[in-house]
């Protein structure tokens, strides 16, 4: 099995809505992913939702850690991640001579900008000369480029309007049985 490493995700910037809380705690769990190395997986999404909870109070990014993943990815985080807006930054390990990646994505970008090893992002040199060619207009559009393949305005955490965060203490309160979920409106 040696497409299988270690990995972790940060996740940061605004949460949306509670859906993508619901998402995100949902998909933690089917990857059997955790709150640290040493950590045993998340049994249930009220575990996720209030490791979130934490992070957003502390206004610190949110990370999942995952051991022996499939190409070092948490796919089906990364998934809820785009679905629902919300930037990540996965580390890891890929390929036959284990190279260390950093994939970014955040709203906005069509992919996620991978790089390898210790180089940053980069730019081929026939893609900066077409850039050049085309003058000043050329020059501003290949400085976004850059901007976005570095990351520039990459979130450093997560956060929730206050509103968010009362709705994410109660559907952390419906998961523990706390309180019971809303019923539905009668037709």
């Amino acid at each position: 099995m040696g497409d299988r490493a270690d990995t972790s995700i940060m996740i940061v910037g605004p949460v949306p809505s509670s859906e993508a809380i619901q998402a995100l705690a949902a998909a933690a769990v089917s990857e059997n992913a955790k709150a640290g190395w040493e950590e045993g997986a998340f049994e249930d999404a009220g575990e996720v939702m209030c490791l979130l909870q934490e992070t957003i109070q502390q206004g610190k990014p949110l990370w999942i850690y995952g051991s022996d993943k499939l190409g070092a990815t948490m796919d089906d985080i990364e998934d809820a991640c785009r679905a629902h807006g919300l930037a990540f930054e996965v580390h890891g390990e890929r390929g036959p001579s284990w190279d260390s990646f950093v994939k970014r994505w955040m709203p906005g970008w069509d992919e996620p900008q991978t790089s390898y090893g210790d180089a940053a992002p980069a730019i081929g040199a026939q893609e900066v000369k077409a850039f050049l060619e085309r003058g000043p207009v050329g020059v501003a559009e290949l400085a976004l480029l850059a901007d976005s393949r570095l990351g520039v305005g990459f979130p450093d955490k997560v956060t929730a309007t206050p509103e968010l965060g009362d709705e994410l203490e109660r559907l952390i309160q419906v998961a523990y049985g706390e309180i019971g979920a809303p019923s539905a409106p009668a037709p």
